[in-house]
């Protein structure tokens, strides 16, 4: 909405990973769903798929490094073709005692167990996932913005965090930021005056703009989703390089027209989740775009 309005935006370019997304297969949605640092803390294990633990290869703190070392270590081992059946590593709690896990970890033994992996005795396959955005609007500490009456908070801010943010500061920044929101936003709307006629050719616009896909013919728009997934994450992911940006962009930009052209069938506004898929679509292509330009600038 904000890249829409033309309103500034900052570092962009700087999306976190978690290094431990649980690795299910493409036949589960739980696929990226986060295991939390806490099992690392513990003294959990980082695996290859030969059973080599190999976090010490790349930080001295070895699975306790921070999330961006052990993010690129797990990363650099799955290119080097050292990975679990489904492309990534396994994490191995088993060595601190079943119980010991079950008992301290019951969520994260309930979750893995849904994807039928036994995090207290066996292992799981994990990957990084794109978990939390430092990047978004300018604002002031207020949480004003350059529009009148538009407020941020939280993800959709920016510089909170610097380029990394760390483990439970994503919590602290939304709750204190939603409370200077919250103080300020109420300030503004008893002294803001009478609300004012909305322009017409604004809302006539976006109308248009929300309704192209049924003006196309049908098409596969889980699929370009899926597309979109995989460039960004060959070429804009956990490790980049100038020329797998500048390639990824050209693919995105290419996806962007591709989506254009594909519809959503018949007219139909009400519980249309196809609709919704598109129209989300879209904003994630235009905002993975951004992201792409500003890490090639960066």
């Amino acid at each position: 909405m904000a890249l829409r309005l033309g309103l500034p935006l900052r570092d962009m370019e700087m999306v976190q990973f978690h290094p431990t997304g649980l690795l299910g297969g493409k036949d589960t949605r739980m696929t990226g769903t986060v295991l939390e640092e806490g099992l690392r803390g513990a003294g959990g294990h980082l695996l290859d798929g030969n059973g080599r633990r190999f976090m010490f290869d790349y930080d001295e703190h070895g699975e306790r490094a921070t999330r961006d070392i052990v993010s690129r270590g797990i990363y650099a081992q799955m290119r080097s073709g050292h990975t679990t059946p489904n492309g990534g590593v396994y994490i191995s709690m088993g060595h601190l005692g079943a119980d010991n896990v079950r008992n301290k970890f019951r969520g994260m033994v309930k979750r893995c167990a849904d994807c039928g992996f036994d995090l207290a005795g066996g292992r799981v396959e994990v990957v990084p996932t794109a978990h939390y955005f430092m990047g978004g609007l300018v604002c002031d500490p207020d949480t004003t913005t350059e529009l009148p009456g538009l407020f941020v908070a939280g993800e959709d801010a920016s510089g909170m965090h610097g380029a990394n943010r760390l483990g439970g500061n994503g919590v602290a920044n939304s709750t204190v930021f939603g409370g200077v929101a919250g103080d300020v936003m109420s300030s503004y709307a008893a002294s803001a005056g009478p609300h004012q006629d909305p322009d017409e050719t604004i809302i006539e616009a976006e109308i248009s703009r929300a309704l192209h896909p049924f003006s196309k013919k049908p098409g596969n728009v889980n699929s370009l989703r899926e597309d979109l997934m995989d460039i960004m994450w060959d070429n804009v992911g956990v490790m980049r390089t100038a020329e797998g940006i500048k390639r990824g962009i050209g693919q995105i930009r290419q996806l962007k027209a591709e989506l254009l052209e594909t519809g959503v069938g018949e007219f139909d506004t009400i519980f249309n989740v196809t609709w919704n898929d598109w129209l989300n679509l879209r904003s994630l292509a235009e905002t993975s775009e951004m992201i792409a330009q500003a890490a090639l600038s960066r």
